[in-house]
C-alpha cells in the first residue's frame, strides 16, 4: 500500500508539471580528490531537486559520498512556502546509509503591524543529536545550540518567539520523554541610545534554574583619526567577563584592516587601560572588478586564527582574477601562498594553493583546486 501511494504522488506531480502547473529545477555539485590522503574519492557528491508550485517550494538535498558511520550519507526533504500572512519552513533529514530518520524541525511565523510572533518545532533522534547540535560549528542545522537532554531515546523543542522594535523575545521548552518543561528564555533588546551617538545592545538569559547570564555589547566609542574603542561585559551568578577592542573605521573597512586589542589591568584594576595589542593586519588592494591582490600578517596566535593562517604559517599572499566567460558566467582564479618565519622553501614559502572556477557552459562549471600539500580536485556544478 505504501509503494502504491509513493508511485501515485510521483505521477501526480509529474502530471501537474506536465500542465505547466508547476516547474522543475535541480544543481549536481561533485568533488573527486585525485591526489591527497585517501585519494581518489569522492569527497562531494549532492544532488538538488526543487519543485515550485502555487508559491510552495519543495525540495529534496541527496548526498552521496560513500560515507560510513551515524549518519553515513544524508536525505534532506524541505518545504517552504504560506497560507495567507502565515509563513511556513520545515525540513526532514534521514540517514541514506542505514535507512533511518534523524530528525525535523517546522516552523511558522506570522508578521503584522510591525509585530513578529513564531512558533517553531524540533524532534531528533538521540542518535543523531551529534548532527544537529553544535555551540561552534555553523554547519550545523541547529547551530549555535547544544542538545538539551541527557538520557533520552528522542528529545523535542518547542520555541515561541516575539518580535517588535527593538525588543526579540524567545521563549524555549523541552521534552526528553519525562513531559515538556521550561527549557530558557533570552530577551535581546538592541541599539539602546545612551548619549554622544553611544548605542548598546543587550541580551538576557533565564533558565530553569534561574538567572543565567546578562550580555552588555556593541559599545563602540569614538576616540580620533576614525579609531573607535568597542568594549563588551558579560555578568553571570559567578562574576564578570569584560572584552574590549579596537575598530579602525573608514580605511579600517575599506583596503586596510588591522586586528587589536585594548590592553586592560586584568589583575588589580580592569578598567585600567595600560596600551594596545596589534595582533596582525590584512591589506586588500582592489585591481578593479573582482581582481584583487590581498596580504595578510599575523604578529601572535590570535592573530593567525583572525587570518585563518595554522602553524607553522605566519603569512599569505592571495591573488584573485576573474572575468567573463566563453558561455556565460563568469571565471574565478585564487591563487595562495603561505609563508613561516624560518625554514620553507624558497623565500620562505610553505606552501602554495589555487582553486579555478570555469564556466564550460551556460548551465556547466568545471572546477579545480590543488595544493603543494600534496593535493589535488576536481568537480562540477550542473544546473537544471
Amino acid at each position: 500500500m505504501k509503494r502504491a501511494l509513493a508511485v501515485f504522488s510521483v505521477l501526480a506531480v509529474l502530471g501537474f508539471s506536465a500542465f505547466g502547473i508547476g516547474t522543475f529545477s535541480g544543481k549536481w555539485d561533485a568533488t573527486i580528490l585525485l591526489i591527497g590522503t585517501g585519494a581518489p574519492k569522492i569527497t562531494a557528491n549532492t544532488l538538488t531537486l526543487n519543485y515550485t508550485d502555487f508559491g510552495w517550494t519543495f525540495t529534496g538535498v541527496l548526498s552521496l559520498t560513500g560515507a560510513t558511520g551515524t549518519p553515513g550519507d544524508v536525505f534532506k526533504f524541505s518545504a517552504k512556502g504560506a497560507f495567507g500572512p502565515l509563513s511556513i519552513t520545515g525540513n526532514e533529514w534521514f540517514d541514506y546509509t542505514n535507512a533511518a530518520w534523524m530528525g525535523g524541525d517546522l516552523a511558522s511565523s506570522l508578521d503584522f503591524a510591525g509585530v513578529s510572533v513564531g512558533l517553531g518545532v524540533r524532534h531528533w533522534d538521540k542518535d543523531y543529536a551529534g548532527y544537529f547540535f553544535s555551540a561552534t560549528d555553523s554547519t550545523k542545522p541547529w547551530y549555535p545550540d547544544t542538545d538539551p537532554c541527557q538520557t533520552y531515546s528522542y528529545g523535542m523543542m518547542y520555541i515561541l518567539t516575539a518580535s517588535v522594535a527593538p525588543i526579540d523575545l524567545t521563549v524555549r521548552f523541552v521534552d526528553c520523554c519525562t513531559g515538556i518543561v521550561f527549557y530558557d528564555a533570552v530577551i535581546d533588546v538592541s541599539d539602546i541610545g545612551l548619549c554622544c551617538g553611544i548605542s548598546l545592545d543587550a541580551e538576557l538569559a533565564f533558565t530553569k534554574e534561574g538567572f543565567d547570564y546578562l550580555d552588555i555589547s556593541g559599545i563602540e566609542i569614538p576616540l580620533c583619526c576614525g579609531v573607535s574603542l568597542t568594549a563588551g561585559v558579560e555578568f553571570t551568578t559567578s562574576g564578570k567577563a569584560l572584552s574590549t577592542g579596537l575598530k579602525f573605521a573608514g580605511f579600517g573597512d575599506a583596503c586596510f584592516t588591522v586586528y587589536a586589542d585594548a590592553i586592560g589591568n586584568t589583575t588589580t584594576n580592569p578598567t585600567q587601560w595600560l596600551g594596545i595589542a596589534i595582533h596582525g593586519y590584512k591589506i586588500k588592494c582592489s585591481l578593479g572588478d573582482c581582481n584583487y591582490v590581498e596580504f595578510g600578517t599575523a604578529l601572535d596566535a590570535t592573530g593567525k586564527s583572525k587570518l585563518g593562517l595554522t602553524a607553522p604559517e605566519f603569512e599569505y599572499m592571495k591573488l584573485n582574477f576573474c572575468g567573463a566567460g566563453c558561455c556565460g558566467g563568469q571565471y574565478n582564479v585564487a591563487i595562495s601562498i603561505y609563508f613561516v618565519e624560518s625554514g620553507g622553501k624558497l623565500f620562505g614559502i610553505e606552501k602554495l594553493g589555487a582553486t579555478m572556477s570555469i564556466p564550460v557552459m551556460s548551465n556547466f562549471t568545471a572546477k579545480v583546486s590543488f595544493s603543494t600539500a600534496p593535493s589535488l580536485s576536481v568537480g562540477w556544478t550542473f544546473t537544471f
